[in-house]
């Protein structure tokens, strides 16, 4: 029940229930009344009735003779009650002037009635009836149940009789009848019922619009409450209310402030999860209680090989199949709630360690490594440490070399100002030592610049539209060398973090090796597919292959296999893409072509 409801109860009820005790209170005043009306009135009937009898009786006496013994006299009026028919027109016209009285009689000592308002009671024994009296000591409410519930008849009398004789001669009956009683009173409650609706409709209505006025302040803060709850700031005008309901606006405004810090604490928390999750290379699983995945890292699709989003709720039975070796490890820790801590197994073609911790808040953590990839990323970090090294050595060496070299140019230039003219054959042994110095001066300087340190500018990018530039940019370059450049994409997007610059720098060099790798001409494959967490660009080429001497070299610096190459494209290449934390790889067969394989990591699509 809602609070408006309820004050519209608190409201309407009391108001009903004075409706009701008014009204019972003019039912009960109201019969009261008209009961009271009917014994008085009975008895005034009763003695008028008295009046006219004893004025019959004194008409019989003139009548009758003087010498008639009391039993005689007594059966002569009797019988002249009984033939008097003025009397029964007066009895009847004295009835008439009541709406509660259905009967006047005149019985005799017998108890037969002798003459009566209803003609066909005359003659007849005088039916029984309760008396009035006790009728009338009832309490009312009594009264108005048999009324309303009861066909019966009150009656109230008077005996007449002489002195002296204890039994009376005659006795007046005045009969009241209920039903005659209830259509009197009907009309007065059907009054009262009439009072009734319309105060019950008039209460409705004031609860009603009682509840909307106080109501009113009271939606006001209840809107603000949903804005609160749904993140939104509060409007700057005040409401025009009492101080309390300004003093619950202002502290509401205060919980929403709150409200909006905590959830934008609790979005940039997600945020910071969701991406550590994704930046991962160890699959992290978190379980519910009821053992269904929660979350997610994407490293997840690289073991199970179905989308991660499409595993959501699965039960952990779905994803690790019993009979399998990981999936009995797994569900029976779980099953046991014990924690694995590095346990072997295989998962598929990959050998993996498990990590499982039962969380306090009844749930799981689960942690999938691949043993291959984690000893690969050992080799990489154990060969960028080396490459470290050898590149703060060589640089140093690089700048003592580069000083001398400056100093032997300046010497060499003196020396042919000073001995050149003169002595041709000398001057001709400076040129070729000046031209060799300049020539070690810019191999310094090529090494210099790739040994510096470079600054990544990331921002999203599309591989697939940075590819295609490249393409198009190389067009006429491959269509001197007859070579036919085609994009094969299985997506419309490939969306990564990275530097435009120096991703087309390294791009560019995998795309005119391939070029200048079929000196007859022939096509030129990229393609672009999802593996994994990341992108894999895939460059093809139909030329002569690398020589299998030469492969473990070919990202060397200086080491080129073509005549007039320098061995720094590729180099630079390896270099580009270790920095987007990727690989690079190639795949050649000699003379059939070669393959390079560049990973990047992707970022998913809003």
């Amino acid at each position: 029940m809602t609070l408006k409801t309820r004050l519209r109860l608190t409201i309407a009820i009391p108001l009903l229930a004075i409706a009701l005790g008014y009204s019972a209170l003019s039912l009960f005043t109201t019969a009261g009344v008209l009961f009271a009306e009917a014994a008085r009135g009975a008895s005034l009937l009763a003695s008028h009735t008295q009046t006219l009898l004893l004025q019959r009786i004194d008409d019989y006496r003139a009548i009758e003779p003087s010498s008639s013994p009391p039993p005689a006299r007594e059966s002569l009026w009797a019988s002249t009650l009984a033939r008097d028919e003025a009397l029964a027109r007066m009895l009847e016209q004295t009835m008439a002037s009541s709406r509660t009285v259905v009967e006047i009689a005149i019985c005799g000592a017998t108890g037969l009635v002798l003459s009566s308002s209803n003609p066909s009671s005359i003659g007849k024994s005088a039916p029984p009836a309760a008396s009035l009296e006790q009728w009338a000591r009832r309490g009312r409410l009594s009264q108005i149940w048999r009324v309303f519930t009861t066909r019966e008849e009150y009656q109230t009398t008077i005996p007449l009789g002489f002195a002296g004789r204890g039994k009376p001669v005659f006795e007046i009956r005045v009969l009241l009848s209920s039903v005659l009683l209830r259509n009197a009173l009907e009309p007065e409650v059907r009054n009262l019922l009439y009072a009734l609706a319309l105060s019950l409709l008039a209460a409705l209505f004031i609860a009603a619009l009682t509840a909307n006025l106080a109501f009113l302040p009271l939606r006001k803060l209840s809107e603000a409450i949903d804005r609160v709850s749904r993140g939104e700031p509060l409007s700057s005008a005040p409401l025009r209310e009492s101080r309390e309901f300004q003093a619950v606006e202002s502290k509401l405004s205060l919980l929403g402030a709150q409200v909006r810090g905590a959830r934008e604490d609790l979005k940039q928390m997600r945020v910071n999860v969701q991406q550590l999750l994704e930046r991962m290379q160890d699959a992290v699983l978190l379980f519910d209680e009821q053992e269904r995945l929660v979350n997610a890292g994407r490293a997840l699709e690289k073991f199970l090989g179905q989308g991660r989003w499409q595993l959501n709720g699965a039960h952990v039975s779905e994803l690790f199949p019993p009979g399998s070796p990981a999936g009995d490890l797994i569900t029976g820790a779980m099953a046991l709630r014990q924690n694995l801590d590095g346990a072997s197994s295989t998962l598929g073609p990959h050998s993996v360690a498990l990590d499982l911790e039962v969380l306090e808040a009844r749930g799981f953590l689960l942690t999938i490594r691949d043993v291959e990839a984690k000893l690969s990323l050992s080799h990489q970090l154990d060969l960028s440490q080396r490459l470290s090294a050898i590149n703060s050595l060589t640089s140093g060496v690089a700048h003592e070399i580069k000083n001398p070299l400056n100093s032997i140019g300046l010497h060499l230039e003196i020396l042919n100002a000073t001995i050149g003219q003169s002595h041709p054959t000398a001057a001709e042994e400076i040129r070729i030592l000046r031209e060799e110095t300049l020539r070690l001066d810019r191999v310094v300087k090529t090494f210099l610049n790739f040994t510096k340190p470079v600054e990544l500018k990331l921002a999203p990018l599309d591989l697939v539209s940075l590819l295609n530039g490249l393409l198009q940019f190389l067009g006429p370059e491959a269509t001197r060398h007859r070579v036919h450049l085609l994009l094969d994409v299985g997506v419309n997007q490939a969306p990564l973090q990275g530097d435009a610059d120096l991703l087309k720098q390294a791009f560019l060099n995998l795309l005119r090796n391939g070029i200048e790798a079929m000196p007859d001409g022939g096509p030129l494959h990229v393609g672009i597919t999802p593996d994994g967490p990341h992108w894999l660009v895939t460059i093809t080429d139909r030329g002569i292959g690398i020589p299998t001497e030469s492969r473990p070299r070919i990202f060397q610096l200086y080491f080129s296999t073509k005549s007039n190459g320098t061995g720094i494209g590729l180099a630079v290449t390896y270099r580009v893409v270790q920095l987007h934390n990727g690989s690079i790889d190639f795949v050649s067969a000699n003379p059939a072509g070669t393959s390079f394989l560049v990973r990047l990591p992707r970022i998913e699509e809003n």
